[in-house]
Parts: C-alpha cells; sequence; structure tokens
C-alpha cells in the first residue's frame, strides 16, 4: 500500500511539474512582451497633452523639451522673460527672450532662447520682450518646445541654476514657401497658443 501511494505521489507531482513550467514559462513570456510594448509607448510620466506634443515634434524630426516656467527667484535672470540684443539682418534686429523651465522629463533647469523675431508682435523699433511673450509666458506656466536644430541641442550651459540650453524653437517658414534645413519647431503654452509661429520676417531667411 506504501509503495502504491508513493508511486501514485511521484505520478501527480510528475504530472504537475509540467504545469507549473508552461504556467511560468508563459508568465515569463507575457511579462517580457509587456515591457517590450511599454517601451515604445514615450514617456509615460508626462500628462496627455505634453505627449501630444511630444508627438508632435517627433514626426517634424526635432527636440523635444517641457516644464513648468521658473520665477525670477529661481532664475539665473533678473525677470521670468528677458530681452538680450542681437546682430541685425537686412537692418531688423535678430534679439532674443531668454526663459529658463524646469524640466518635467529629467528634472534639469534649461536656458531657453526664443527669437523675438517670430512674435506676431514682433516690433523691430522696440527693445524690450515682445507683449505676446510677456503674456504667453507666466512663470509656474507649462511650456511645450520643440527645437528644430535637433542636432546642436541641448547645449553646454554655465549660467548658475541652467547647466544646458536650447534654441530654435520657432517656425522653419516652410508653410510660407521657404525651403530649410531645420525642422519645424514650436513653443505651446497651457492656452494651446503658438508663441512663435509668425511668418512675417521670413524673407530673412530664403533658405537656410
Amino acid at each position: 500500500m506504501k509503495n502504491l501511494s508513493r508511486a501514485m505521489l511521484a505520478h501527480a507531482l510528475a504530472a504537475a511539474y509540467p504545469v507549473v513550467f508552461v504556467i511560468g514559462t508563459f508568465g515569463v513570456h507575457l511579462q517580457a512582451s509587456a515591457q517590450s510594448a511599454s517601451g515604445n509607448t514615450g514617456n509615460t510620466g508626462l500628462s496627455q497633452t505634453a505627449q501630444n506634443y511630444q508627438q508632435m515634434c517627433n514626426a517634424a524630426g526635432g527636440y523635444f523639451q517641457t516644464g513648468t516656467v521658473n520665477s525670477a527667484t529661481n532664475n539665473d535672470y533678473p525677470n521670468v522673460t528677458n530681452y538680450t540684443s542681437g546682430k541685425k539682418r537686412q537692418g531688423i534686429p535678430l534679439s532674443h527672450t531668454h526663459i529658463e523651465i524646469t524640466s518635467a522629463i529629467d528634472g534639469n533647469i534649461y536656458d531657453v532662447a526664443i527669437d523675438n523675431v517670430f512674435a506676431p508682435d514682433y516690433d523691430p523699433s522696440s527693445y524690450v520682450v515682445p507683449p505676446s511673450y510677456v503674456n504667453g509666458i507666466q512663470a509656474g506656466g507649462n511650456l511645450y518646445l520643440c527645437s528644430g536644430n535637433p542636432g546642436k541641442v541641448p547645449y553646454a550651459e554655465n549660467e548658475g541654476l541652467a547647466k544646458q540650453g536650447f534654441d530654435w524653437v520657432h517656425t522653419n517658414c516652410s508653410t510660407s514657401g521657404y525651403s530649410s534645413s531645420y525642422k519645424n519647431g514650436f513653443i505651446y503654452n497651457d492656452q494651446g497658443v503658438n508663441l512663435t509661429n509668425s511668418q512675417t520676417y521670413c524673407y530673412l531667411w530664403p533658405s537656410s
């Protein structure tokens, strides 16, 4: 009887092991498949809005960043938006507005150089930050940025808080019929406004 019981137990265990093995293997396969699939969904830590803009930038072949605008007390500049002069092209000053953001992607602080000439209300005779930037870029607000020069950004900075920076966050003028080797960039704010899409001065770069 003992021998029979042992034989029955051995048979039961032998039958059970393949089931455990198959289930275990199947579980590992499912886990690996899930990990592989999740690796193609992008940065799932971002909001859906940020992911939508990220997809837009990726489709254009640009460099994407998103984050909150730093206040003057958490900034290497005296204000939230800061005017800096630049060279002239065909008599038009190519000034910039500098801001700093804290990235929602990697937590780093970035210095962003924004070309004023692509603001819809840019005035070449006024040496200040365009009003649309002042009103559209607020401390604590979210920005969604795409640089059309991905091979050159981000670049190293030594401002203090910001260790990296990027630029070319504006249109590449292709919708105005100009050819460009640069990608199409943008800056969208919380209100869904593209702040750097003016085509008025695209004639300054007939091909770039």
